[in-house]
């Protein structure tokens, strides 16, 4: 286990994992003309849905903290979430490159903004883009620590847009979805759930102390009054 550990929290690891995908979906198929009939199109859909994944995948390790806060594993793949979310906004960078390039090039992006889902889809990488500029130290000391983890709670924001920009994408999309929105959302209210009951148990065990203490001091005082 202590090998496993170390291995998923080195930096290395993470980098092979995150630019791995990138190289079995994309480049591997790209250069052994696998991508079919019309390989731009393909791209377009696999570096999306490799963007909406690496997202869900670094919203998924803040609950799965709470629900197993003794995971060592699980400590070490949280070591990484800054690397997955700036990585989940370059796949997106990515693919709104490919849609420019699908459309024919800009005049064919200010035609395409005719259609719903791509100003959903821009909003959620408007965000990321965001978020991914302001994942450093620096950043975290200019805005403030407070101010900072508001700031980035917008990733969850970005990740409904991004979800719905996907589902209304074209048929059968929402097919591929829903495969991440019900198990990160099943995830949240697991979390949710926990720590409000944690907060519960909490509150009752300061109430006891509380009366505990009080009849302390009466009988104390009844004591010291004899």
């Amino acid at each position: 286990m202590n090998v496993l550990v170390k291995i998923l929290a080195h930096k290395l690891f993470a980098l092979t994992v995150l630019v791995g995908v990138g190289i079995w979906f994309l480049v591997i198929p790209a250069f052994t003309g696998r991508l079919g009939a019309n390989p731009l199109e393909a791209l377009l859909h696999e570096s999306g849905e490799i963007a909406i994944w690496t997202l869900g995948a670094v919203l998924a390790l803040s609950p799965l903290r709470v629900l197993f806060p003794n995971s060592r594993v699980v400590a070490a793949l949280n070591r990484h979430r800054r690397a997955i979310g700036v990585t989940a906004c370059i796949y997106g960078l990515l693919h709104f490159s490919f849609h420019v390039l699908y459309e024919g090039g800009w005049d064919g992006l200010v035609r395409s903004l005719s259609k719903p889902f791509i100003w959903f889809g821009a909003a959620g990488l408007t965000i990321l883009v965001i978020l991914a500029t302001t994942s450093n130290q620096w950043s975290i000391r200019a805005l403030g620590g407070k101010n900072w983890k508001l700031l980035h709670r917008l990733a969850y924001v970005a990740a409904g847009l991004l979800i719905y920009h996907q589902a209304i994408a074209g048929k059968g999309h929402w097919a591929i979805t829903r495969w991440l929105l019900f198990p990160l959302a099943a995830l949240q209210l697991a979390r949710f759930a926990k720590t409000f009951s944690q907060k519960k148990r909490q509150d009752l065990s300061r109430r006891i102390n509380k009366r505990t203490l009080v009849e302390m001091s009466s009988a104390t005082a009844s004591a010291s009054r004899r």
